[in-house]
């Protein structure tokens, strides 16, 4: 068999919009020096990591990725208001029972987990018209929350709210993967994903300011950013002439000339039956068991060891705020030098040390040994799950199947957060063994599914260059037809 085509032979990707038909004749082969001025032009350049790389693929988009990422922490803190308005006494107007207001939290999850499949619908319609119709819609209904007057209302609401959250939130990352190389996306989806750490991180001071004007108002405020501002895709970019939209399509590393307002759904039946799919499902299965657990019961966990409230919600903030920084550094790593199951396996490893001492150390007194395992635990696994989703979009065959992927690792990983919220009963305080534990078994699986992972992809690799040669890391490839199966794709392990 023929070795793969070099980048000169291939005809330019369908992502380009606009003159599609013209602009999918050219036969790009764009230089480095041209990368990285539409880099400059698109985003705010950081000189302090250009000696990390070769390329400057660690600058900030100054376009997509701001927005994205200010979306995010508007998305959590619209989700979370709900337990600001429990501390001011709405549990007490509605005269809600525990068992009611329990039903008032699963219904977002509940919402939020069967519309996770919506992340198909992104390369259907026109971002930035689609992603300022949900900031109205999320943001009227978290507005709408403020207002109730009994529990069928706030159901409602939360139901609505869960809804249109999801189909942000599950799309988002796919969106980003639509904009960088596979070796640049690594960072920018940890920095989205980092958000909600950095949220929780402040989620005092903020809940405070957000609470001196409506809910849901600033996002529906930043609708009209979103809808003016946000690009649809590279091909697409008004802040770009028309050689610059052809040339930031075609430093992409694959070709898909599916039309971006269609799904191609040889992609998305390939992606089902795709077995790495299922391991990133799990694997993120596992994550969000502590992602939301640790969300929902960190400050719990943390006053159970003799401090007050106040002071629970302080010391909770620097273990957050370290796992965003282990989010960047575990996204520079696995952006430059690849390996991403290693990085994911050893903030897995690090996450399982931090649960197993949680479970093991049930002496009141040693508080440093409890509160060095929380340390662990949160800087372990917020880097694995925003890796892990990183990994997944790196290694699929067209648009259509990361949708695909991503509708699965949604669907499935978000119900663990159902798990999660019931394994930390009140009566289980103070060391709430059953639910420590239950995290040290999931993390433990991320790390064995994650190495395995790793060694299947790089023997599938090995494989491929011993039948079809070796290829460039830069070289593209087309995966309309054949997706990821082409002989020239090579996965990122």
């Amino acid at each position: 068999m023929a070795k793969p085509m070099d980048v000169e032979q291939l005809p330019s990707s369908h992502h380009v919009e606009g003159d599609v038909a013209s602009k999918s004749e050219l036969q790009v082969n764009v230089p480095e020096a041209r990368q990285s001025l539409i880099r400059k032009k698109v985003g705010l350049q950081m000189p302090e990591m250009e000696c990390c790389t070769d390329n400057n693929s660690f600058q900030f988009d100054g376009r997509v990725l701001p927005i994205v990422c200010t979306l995010y922490v508007l998305s959590y803190l619209d989700r979370s208001n709900i337990g600001n308005a429990k501390t001011a006494g709405l549990e007490k107007d509605l005269h809600l029972s525990n068992y009611q207001w329990s039903w008032v939290l699963y219904s977002f999850y509940i919402c939020y987990i069967l519309f996770e499949w919506t992340t198909v619908l992104w390369k259907i319609f026109p971002a930035h018209i689609y992603v300022a119709v949900l900031c109205i819609c999320w943001g009227a209904a978290a507005m709408s929350a403020g207002a109730v007057n009994n529990l069928s209302q706030l159901l409602a609401c939360r139901c609505l709210l869960g809804i249109f959250e999801s189909i942000f939130g599950a799309g988002a990352p796919y969106f980003l993967s639509l904009f960088y190389q596979r070796k640049e996306l690594g960072f920018r989806v940890s920095l989205l994903l980092g958000m909600s750490p950095v949220a929780n991180c402040f989620a005092s001071a903020l809940a405070y300011g957000i609470t001196q004007i409506k809910e849901g108002a600033p996002t529906v405020l930043f609708a009209i950013v979103v809808f003016l501002c946000l690009p649809d895709s590279p091909g697409s970019a008004k802040f770009l002439d028309e050689t610059e939209q052809t040339e930031a399509v075609e430093r992409l590393q694959t070709i898909d000339r599916t039309a971006k307002n269609k799904l191609q759904w040889k992609q998305v039946t390939s992606g089902l039956k795709d077995y790495k799919n299922y391991v990133h499902m799990t694997i993120h299965f596992c994550c969000n068991f502590s992602f939301s657990g640790l969300s929902n019961f960190l400050p719990t966990i943390i006053q159970t060891m003799g401090y007050t409230s106040v002071n629970a919600q302080g010391l909770a903030a620097p273990p957050y705020f370290a796992s965003f920084l282990c989010c960047i550094i575990a996204a520079i790593v696995s952006d430059r030098w690849g390996n991403r199951g290693f990085v994911v396996t050893f903030f897995a490893v690090l996450g399982t040390i931090g649960y197993l001492i949680l479970t093991c150390v049930t002496d009141e007194s040693k508080t440093g040994a409890r509160y060095t395992g929380i340390w662990f635990a949160t800087c372990g696994i917020f880097p694995a799950l925003s890796i892990n989703i990183t990994w997944l979009l790196n290694n699929q065959g067209g648009d259509s199947k990361k949708g695909a992927g991503m509708a699965m690792l949604a669907i499935f990983g978000q119900c663990s957060s159902l798990i999660s919220s019931s394994v930390f009963p009140n009566k289980d305080a103070p060391f709430y063994t059953k639910g420590c534990a239950l995290g040290c078994a999931f993390t433990g699986l991320i790390a064995i599914l994650a190495i395995g992972l790793h060694v299947s992809l790089t023997l599938e690799n090995r494989r491929r260059d011993r039948l079809y040669g070796e290829v460039s890391e830069h070289h593209r490839v087309d995966v309309t037809d054949g997706g990821d199966q082409n002989p020239g794709f090579r996965y990122l392990t």
